[in-house]
């Protein structure tokens, strides 16, 4: 029994031996394949962050090319002052997630037609959309009705320079006629001189339901105001200007009665208004080549305050009351 009871022991213990060997090897097994695998996917992940379509392509990003730049929102921007600006700038060469485009959105917001801006980074391919928040164009400046305009102001008192015109989209802006020049000096606009004017711009064609084509603002002490159909003599914007565009609802039924040609609403005093008609007259006419004999109506010009007394006729609108 002795005898037994030992080879059996033996045998256990010999298996005892095996499996714990076979559980040593198994651990190995998984250490060595754990390294493998860490050292595969280390291997991987840099070869995929070293991969060309993380980078932005310098060559199609200066050209804007529609697979590495996009820039949405610019109606008035012209895309070669971003582009110049992204040149500028020189963007760091590293993956696109790890790309800073602070200082890009700081440069493309110091434009004058740019409200804001914001820089979105897309990767696989690597580009980039630029998207603006541009200022809206109130109004366009020229020196009279047959030039382009040289200048454009935003709603907010902005000035938007002759760089920016023409504008590559059409803009609903209505046209001021200035020289640029005021009492001596060169004109300065501001956000409450551009407020001022739209709110007497929204006014008119309010109460008179007429679109406001221009304003000649080129003598500040006697604008004129265009509107679909009738051009208004306004005088001063001051302080009733407001008070005096109410009139014009009341007063645009009487003009359309009227049988006589009007030359233009007067609304220069808050305590009087008048139709003005111009008295019929032959056209002057001159000869501007001597070979084709081509004639020319001249322009016409503004009269004075004591010519428009003589040359027109003054019929007194009548009060409501």
């Amino acid at each position: 029994m002795g005898l037994l009871y030992q080879k059996r022991r033996l045998k256990v213990n010999k298996m005892k031996r095996r499996i714990a060997a076979t559980r040593a090897m198994l651990q190995r097994f998984r250490v060595c394949l754990s390294s493998v695998l860490i050292l595969t996917i280390c291997f991987f992940g840099y070869w995929v962050l070293k991969l060309p379509e993380w980078y932005l392509d310098d060559a199609k990003l200066y050209v804007a090319d529609p697979s590495v730049l996009t820039i949405q929102g610019n109606i008035i921007t012209p895309d070669y002052k971003i582009i110049n600006l992204i040149r500028q700038t020189q963007l760091p060469r590293t993956q696109i997630f790890r790309l800073n485009t602070k200082e890009l959105e700081t440069n493309i917001s110091q434009l004058q037609s740019v409200k804001k801006v914001y820089i979105r980074r897309f990767w696989f391919p690597a580009r980039l959309v630029i998207v603006l928040d541009e200022r809206v164009p109130a109004f366009l400046l020229a020196p009279n009705l047959d030039s382009e305009p040289n200048l454009a102001l935003s709603a907010d008192g902005y000035v938007i320079d002759h760089d920016y015109l023409p504008f590559k989209t059409e803009v609903k802006a209505k046209k001021l006629l200035t020289y640029g020049v005021r009492d001596g000096k060169e004109e300065v606009w501001d956000k409450k001189r551009v407020e001022e004017i739209l709110k007497l711009t929204k006014a008119l064609e309010t109460y008179s339901n007429q679109e406001v084509k221009y304003i000649d603002l080129r003598n500040a002490s006697d604008v004129y105001i265009m509107l679909s159909e009738y051009l208004i003599r306004f005088g001063e914007i001051n302080d009733t200007a407001l008070s005096r565009a109410k009139y014009i609802a009341s007063i645009l039924p009487e003009a359309k009665k009227m049988t006589q040609k009007i030359k233009y609403i007067d609304l220069r005093w808050e305590d009087a208004r008048y139709f003005c008609l111009k008295e019929p007259k032959e056209p002057k006419e001159t000869e501007i080549d001597s070979k084709n004999k081509d004639e020319k109506i001249e322009e016409e010009k503004p009269l004075s305050e004591e010519e428009d007394l003589t040359q027109s006729q003054y019929i007194e609108i009548p009060d409501d009351n």
